[in-house]
């Protein structure tokens, strides 16, 4: 039986693919950069359903890990404690972990140029 949880979950999971759906991803000062990865804050909208989470990120990756800077085996990873956040204004608010979290990231990361995202964003918010 599904619960509200649930419910959302797959609720996000499934609109989240619309390529109409609003996505922001901004450098998250509040975490001290760690090596040559820095923390970067997605968030998207959804009809009403808001979805953030933190992840590390490596600016040209390939690169760096060839040079072997620190900071690489974080990239790509969510931040160590953190999960997905997602409120919702019919529901109450939920934070998902492990393969929950897995999952919503994926679909929110589908057929989206995620690097080209960061880098235009990056350029403007500096």
């Amino acid at each position: 039986m599904f619960t509200q949880r649930d419910k959302v979950r797959e609720f996000v999971e499934f609109s989240v693919k619309n390529p109409n759906t609003q996505c922001l991803i901004f450098k998250n000062r509040n975490y001290a950069p760690v090596g040559a990865s820095v923390v970067m804050r997605y968030e998207y909208n959804i009809n009403g359903v808001e979805v953030s989470y933190d992840k590390w990120y490596v600016e040209c990756f390939n690169e760096a890990k060839a040079f072997g800077l620190p900071g690489i085996e974080h990239h790509n990873k969510l931040v160590k404690g953190s999960g997905v956040n997602i409120i919702s204004k019919k529901s109450a608010t939920y934070t998902f972990y492990g393969q929950d979290a897995e999952r919503i990231i994926n679909a929110c990361e589908m057929n989206r140029d995620i690097e080209s995202l960061i880098m235009a964003n990056n350029h403007i918010i500096r």
